[in-house]
């Protein structure tokens, strides 16, 4: 089951009916389509005539009464004439025998920090950031819970949860920022710590567990000091410092809990609607790297039905690599992602042997990145892959 990543409004664009079936002639048979989405500027090249189309972190369907009772407010974003896009889209891709899944964008969102400012993540030294809500705290996870809850009211064939962990510090997204700029913090290892959140959900949360939050605060306070003084200072990986350091540790086995409880929760919204879960964080797609934003791979079994391993890469054996990485950790079926960014896939060979290479790692699902950035070549370069 092939399928395309795609935005609402481009579909609306093109006809949904056309680009249906646009797509089933390439050899495409799947939509996953923002339905819950961080704010985004995204160039269409397809349409020079509507060539930038820009919209706030926010849903793309018609809140109901889910949230009626919830402190969090979800953004709305209207698509053309659509009254509620995700429904829209979900029964025109059924009538054309396509599958419709909800791409759904979970912490990371600017748009919805900045309106619920008291759910923010927030660092050890007291910044709050705007990018992410913090899921320690249960009106967080009884909003993403109803988010999950009114997308599989739509008749979705499948919820797909991307940013459920911890954020780094470093990664925004919205109109009140500007470029991110620094000259120390350099190492995985500093960037982690900086993004460990002490909100006072975080606090109310630690208190059943046996992390000693505020020793664990000052613990990474003492640590990245020294790299805020001289930009030669290093840290051991994060590995190192929970052997290392009790503390530290203690602090990352609550930060897992955390993320477990809030899938728990999403598994119960979907109901018997599949839930899979694409497979990176702030800090990349290995599956080495997942911890570091409180998730624990062998964790997600019991919640998720599927993972999706993100091999944005150029090679077909990176790409094996990533998905026997994640074979070794979770047990459960394994789909794929390929980008076709020219940064990386320079030619219609590379496409093909990239989608050759994944289906002789994995019998799941193949997605592609992206419909609405794709050329008229594009489109050509998966019908040949695809055939």
């Amino acid at each position: 089951m092939p399928a395309l990543w795609t935005y609402p409004w481009t579909l609306e664009r093109e006809g949904l009916e056309t680009a249906c079936e646009r797509l089933r002639d390439h050899g495409i048979d799947a939509l996953n389509v923002a339905s819950h989405y961080h704010s985004v500027r995204s160039m269409q090249p397809r349409f020079p005539d509507d060539l930038f189309r820009a919209y706030g972190g926010g849903c793309y369907f018609e809140p109901g009464e889910r949230f009626d009772d919830l402190p969090i407010e979800p953004p709305v974003n209207r698509v053309g004439s659509w009254s509620d896009p995700l429904a829209e889209i979900v029964d025109g891709a059924h009538d054309h025998g396509i599958a419709a899944n909800a791409w759904t964008v979970c912490l990371h969102n600017t748009r919805l920090g900045s309106r619920n400012p008291d759910y923010r993540i927030e660092s050890a030294f007291g910044d709050a950031h705007d990018h992410s809500l913090c899921p320690s705290h249960p009106a967080v996870q009884d909003y993403f819970a109803a988010v999950v809850g009114s997308i599989r009211d739509r008749g979705v064939d499948e919820v797909q949860l991307e940013s459920i962990g911890f954020p780094g510090a470093f990664h925004d997204h919205g109109s009140q920022y500007g470029h991110d700029k620094r000259q120390t913090v350099t190492s995985d290892a500093e960037a982690v710590l900086l993004s460990q959140c002490f909100c006072d959900g975080c606090r109310s949360a630690a208190a059943s567990h046996r992390v000693d939050l505020e020793r664990a605060r000052a613990r990474v306070q003492d640590l990245i000091r020294p790299s805020l003084a001289d930009p030669n200072a290093s840290l051991a990986p994060i590995e190192d410092l929970r052997e290392r350091e009790p503390l530290v540790d203690d602090l990352f086995e609550f930060r897992a809990t955390v993320i477990e409880a809030l899938l728990e929760r999403l598994a119960a919204a979907s109901g018997s609607t599949p839930l899979n879960y694409y497979a990176m964080e702030a800090y990349g797609q290995a599956p080495s790297t997942l911890p570091a934003a409180g998730v624990e791979p062998e964790r997600l079994e019991a919640h998720i039905d599927r993972v999706t391993a993100l091999c944005y890469v150029a090679e077909a054996e990176t790409a094996r690599e990533h998905i026997v990485g994640l074979e070794r950790v979770v047990d459960c079926p394994i789909d794929a992602g390929i980008t076709l960014d020219p940064a990386v896939v320079d030619g219609p060979e590379q496409v093909t042997d990239l989608v050759e290479g994944i289906r002789s790692a994995t019998d799941g699902r193949l997605s592609i990145y992206h419909h609405s950035l794709l050329t008229e070549a594009h489109l050509e370069w998966i019908g040949n892959a695809l055939a």
